[in-house]
């Protein structure tokens, strides 16, 4: 359902974001967090401090340690970061899926003519585990580009990734679309000049994708032909 705007968007790129957005990554981040917590002597979280946490891509660790943990010592982050690197992996590659219907929707994007592109903040380091849904799904090779934190200086919600990304597809920004499940995609977008989507199957909810004003919020990409000339 589109829960803004009326009218579909006519656009030449569509580019995506990955967590939440086409790999369902949310209970899998909730699991890790949770373990690494307990690792530390430290007490689960529940999901709406992980979505807080997370709100503006660069988890906050000081909104889930216990209010009497000095939320300064860093030693303490640099420890629950370590863990985090420790058993990510191999809790995304056990449980990690596509958002139901993505494949589907994905591949009449492909077939509707519009070029395609990911950018998303995690490392290129820890991709591959996400990459397997989209190669088991045969879709991987829909992207023409996919930009990662390492591609440049600053991360979303800085217009740097997409930018880049536009650059290598030579694609200019109104011609595109930025969908995406935070307000941090909906403001890289706006700020790179193209037009955004919100999905409410990650971090974000409507209230805090609303805030940001993209041109439309579906429930997820399988809505996509609902605002979008595909």
């Amino acid at each position: 359902m589109n829960r803004l705007k009326p009218e579909k968007l006519i656009v030449d790129a569509a580019i995506f974001d990955l967590d939440g957005t086409i790999i369902d990554s949310v209970g899998i981040y909730h699991r890790i967090v949770d373990a690494t917590l307990d690792r530390l002597g430290l007490p689960p979280v529940s999901i709406a401090r992980l979505r807080d946490a997370a709100e503006n891509d660069e988890f906050d660790w000081q909104k889930v340690f216990p209010e009497k943990i000095d939320t300064v010592n860093t030693d303490l982050v640099e420890t629950a970061w370590k863990v985090v690197e420790e058993i990510s992996p191999q809790m995304f590659s056990d449980a990690v899926e596509l958002i139901p219907g993505a494949a589907d929707i994905l591949t009449r994007v492909a077939q509707g003519g519009l070029t395609i592109a990911l950018v998303t903040s995690t490392p290129q380091k820890s991709m591959p585990p996400k990459i397997v849904p989209l190669v088991d799904a045969g879709i991987h090779h829909f992207f023409d580009e996919i930009i990662t934190s390492d591609d440049t200086t600053r991360k979303k919600p800085a217009a740097d990734p997409l930018i880049e990304c536009l650059k290598r597809l030579g694609i200019a920004p109104e011609g595109s679309v930025y969908v995406g499940d935070t307000r941090v995609d909906i403001k890289a977008g706006k700020a790179a000049g193209t037009k955004t989507i919100g999905v409410l199957t990650g971090f974000g909810d409507f209230e805090s994708l609303q805030g940001e004003q993209p041109d439309a919020i579906i429930d997820s990409i399988t809505g996509l032909p609902s605002v979008l000339r595909i």
